[in-house]
C-alpha cells in the first residue's frame, strides 16, 4: 500500500503538470517562472532551450504563433525517484493541443517526459522533453511512432 507521503507528493506532480496547461491555455507565461527549476531544460522537436528565462521566452514566441490553443493532459504517471534522491521524480503524460495554429486549425497529439526537483516551494520541472506522436495542420498529417530511446 502507498505511503501517504507518496500520495501527496505524486498529487503535487499532478498539480504541477495541470497548472503547466493551464498557462499554456491562457497564455499566462509570466507566471511560468513559478514551475521550472533556474537551470530548467526544455527538449522540443528542433529545439533544446536550457535555463528558465530562456524557456519562457521561447514559449511566448511559440504561443504567439497560435490565435487559440488548447492542451489538454490525458493520462500520466509518476515515479517518485528513491534513496539517494528523495527530492527528485520522473513522469510522463499523454496530451492533445488543439486550436488555430498561423490561421490554420491544428490537432496536436504527444507525450511530456518529465523530471522533477522537489525544492523549499514544492515539485518543480528540471526538464521537459515533448515528443511529437500526431500533428494534423490543415490537410497535412504527421504520425510518429513513440521514441524507441523511451523507457
Amino acid at each position: 500500500m502507498p505511503k501517504s507521503d507518496d500520495i501527496r507528493q505524486k498529487f503535487e506532480i499532478h498539480e504541477l503538470v495541470a497548472r503547466f496547461a493551464d498557462l499554456v491555455n491562457r497564455k499566462a507565461m509570466n507566471e511560468m517562472h513559478h514551475l521550472l527549476t533556474p537551470n530548467a531544460v526544455l527538449d522540443i522537436p528542433g529545439h533544446h532551450i536550457a535555463g528558465r528565462d530562456n524557456i519562457v521566452t521561447f514559449l511566448a514566441e511559440i504561443l504567439n504563433k497560435w490565435s487559440t490553443i488548447i492542451q489538454a493532459v490525458h493520462s500520466g504517471t509518476v515515479e517518485l525517484v528513491p534513496n539517494p534522491h528523495p527530492e527528485r521524480a520522473k513522469g510522463r503524460w499523454y496530451l492533445s493541443e488543439l486550436g488555430v495554429l498561423e490561421g490554420v486549425d491544428t490537432y496536436v497529439g504527444g507525450v511530456y517526459s518529465d523530471e522533477y526537483v522537489r525544492t523549499s516551494s514544492g515539485y518543480r520541472f528540471s526538464r521537459r522533453r515533448f515528443d511529437l506522436l500526431y500533428m494534423r495542420s490543415g490537410t497535412s498529417v504527421t504520425a510518429q511512432p513513440f521514441p524507441s530511446d523511451l523507457p
